[in-house]
């Protein structure tokens, strides 16, 4: 198992003040950890920053990060992560108590995997009205969820498959599959350790999805590098 205080959980945050102690209550309340708390904000207009400050202290870590977009928040992140162990988790997104516990028992137990997700559940935020409840769908029944919130992996695995891209939507699709490039392998914890919240600021709701196309791009011309510079698997 990671070190009990060597796991960096970075929050990225948007104008997350009516979610955003949700999400860091989940990271602190984790059994058996007391990770490392970084706070990227990125150029938050509401309370975000005096909310984080005013509840939790020097216990979480709150940094900015002007250039817009989440990847640039989760890169800033990373980069002044201290722990060996590397997670994320999204504003609007809460993990279960035994996560990280659960992951690291996965990491013991399945060495060859560089990746570690879990599975997780959709809920709808509180705020939303009946009529909003039927407009943005959450999926009936848990899947395994390869996103940021999800993941776990060494800091230096991170540092070698490089920042995520810069791009508003996809970057994520764009990464992962850039790792797999280099020869990295999942592994999926069998249980629900994610809540994800669905409202209406969700990326996957929104009608700007023109970051996919560059993603795929991004991947592309990644692996072109990468074949002419006759780069190798991890």
């Amino acid at each position: 198992m990671p070190p009990l205080a060597d796991v960096s959980v970075v929050i990225p945050v948007y104008n997350g003040e009516s979610f955003i102690s949700d999400a860091i209550d989940s990271v602190l309340a984790q059994r058996g950890f007391s990770p490392e708390v970084i706070v990227v904000d990125n150029n938050s207009t509401d309370g975000t920053r005096r909310v984080v400050h005013d509840r939790y202290g020097e216990r979480v870590t709150v940094m900015g990060e002007t250039r817009p977009n989440a990847a640039n928040a989760r890169n800033a992140g990373a980069r002044n992560a201290k722990g060996e162990w590397l997670a994320f988790l999204d504003a609007d997104d809460i993990w279960l108590p035994e996560k990280l516990e659960r992951q690291a028992q996965a990491v013991a137990a399945h060495p060859e995997a560089g990746l570690i997700f879990t599975l997780g559940q959709e809920f709808h935020s509180s705020e939303l009205n009946a009529d909003e409840r039927k407009r943005f769908v959450c999926r009936p029944d848990p899947y395994p969820l390869l996103t940021p919130s999800s993941l776990m992996l060494r800091r230096e695995v991170f540092q070698r498959v490089g920042d995520l891209p810069a791009i508003a939507h996809g970057e994520f699709f764009a990464w992962y599959g850039w790792a797999h490039e280099l020869g990295l392998r999942d592994w999926v914890v069998p249980e629900v350790l994610v809540r994800r919240r669905i409202h209406g600021r969700n990326t996957t709701h929104s009608t700007a999805m023109t970051g996919y196309p560059l993603a795929i791009k991004w991947l592309m011309d990644r692996r072109r590098q990468a074949h002419s510079a006759g780069e190798h698997a991890i």
